[in-house]
């Protein structure tokens, strides 16, 4: 993950020096008509999201947008399409730009979808990298409830990764590293009333824990919005 966000991020301010002085490229609302050239990467998968039995399209662009400021110069545009029908594509029922809708820089995204709580129906998991230096990662997250798949309710955000350890825009006494994924099987026990994260943290305020330090930490969040269906 490290070496990919390293990867991209040094991509995106090649390609944008290179476009500097060129006009900046529209980036379409639907993330399926971004053109080839403007695409980093495309991941296009199918599942169902709302247990209907017909698969809705998950759509995840990482772009570059033609702008010359750098906080400008790439975009993640994650989307939901509904199921094809007669071989024709789906609507687009949902879009989210992370950077222009945020106004923070968004580059190396990712989408999953999967029931956190065990009803039968997915929540969905976005994540983008917001630093503007390599030596430094700002992954942001959010997750969503999809009891109405045109409409996701956002029921969490925050920082799923900061790691300032080489960065030497940060002061050594204030260097940090955290990384929060999600303990899978607490949630499920939680029963859609909250989401259990674990936290790893390596180093805190510039000093490193050796081993690192696991923290367990329950927001209670509603997984199941009843009055939805």
């Amino acid at each position: 993950m490290e070496r990919l966000s390293v990867l991209v991020l040094a991509t995106v301010m090649l390609v944008g020096l290179a476009l500097a002085g060129k006009r900046p490229t529209s980036i379409p609302e639907d993330p399926r008509d971004v053109p080839r050239e403007a695409q980093l990467t495309l991941t296009r998968t199918k599942t169902d999201l709302d247990g209907d039995g017909r698969p809705e399209g998950l759509v995840l662009v990482n772009a570059l947008t033609g702008e010359h400021a750098p906080d400008r110069a790439s975009e993640v545009i994650f989307g939901i399409t509904a199921p094809e029908s007669d071989g024709d594509r789906g609507d687009l029922l949902w879009v989210r730009h992370a950077m222009k809708q945020t106004g923070r820089p968004a580059h190396d995204g990712e989408m999953s979808a999967l029931d956190l709580d065990g009803d039968g129906v997915s929540e969905l998991i976005l994540t983008w990298d917001r630093s503007l230096s390599a030596e430094r990662v700002e992954r942001w997250a959010e997750i969503y409830t999809l009891e109405l798949v045109e409409n996701p309710r956002k029921v969490w955000e925050g920082f799923w990764e900061r790691d300032s350890r080489r960065d030497p825009q940060t002061p050594a006494a204030e260097r940090e590293w955290m990384r929060r994924e999600i303990d899978y099987a607490a949630t499920r026990r939680a029963a859609g009333l909250g989401i259990v994260f674990l936290s790893t943290h390596g180093m805190i305020a510039g000093q490193p824990l050796d081993p690192p330090r696991l923290v367990p930490d329950r927001v209670d969040v509603a997984l199941r919005d009843i009055s939805a269906r």
